[in-house]
């Protein structure tokens, strides 16, 4: 009687004659923030969101800095804003809530708006 092996299977990266879709890799955008030169945090900033990006093997698009106290109109956080309307971020990564936002209203206000650019009829 003839002894039965496996057969040698080729591997393939077709699923059911459906070629398998690569996982897009997350795009984090990085936001830091001091409000005086001064500070000496920004450094500290970075270096913890690009290691937690790293950990979860994000992709860092974009990382912005900003300097400056009572700012009516935060450039680089406006820049981060609309490279997450673009698209071409997935998430926004801040140190702290309050590196983000002066106001209750405002923290609450982001994510609200960010959320609205990926489920539309929600902002």
């Amino acid at each position: 009687m003839p002894i039965k092996r496996a057969s040698q299977k080729v591997k393939s990266d077709d699923v059911f004659g459906q070629a398998r879709k690569h996982p897009k890799m997350f795009r984090a955008g990085l936001y830091a923030r001091v409000s005086t030169n001064d500070q000496q945090t920004l450094p500290v900033q970075s270096r913890a969101m690009r290691e937690y990006a790293v950990r979860r093997g994000w992709e860092i698009a974009l990382q912005v800095r900003e300097v400056g106290s009572g700012a009516a109109k935060r450039e680089a956080r406006e820049k981060l804003l609309e490279a997450a309307r673009r698209r071409e971020i997935d998430a926004v990564l801040v140190w702290r809530l309050d590196r983000w936002g002066r106001s209750v209203t405002d923290l609450l206000a982001t994510p609200q708006k960010l959320n609205s650019l990926y489920r539309p009829g929600l902002g």
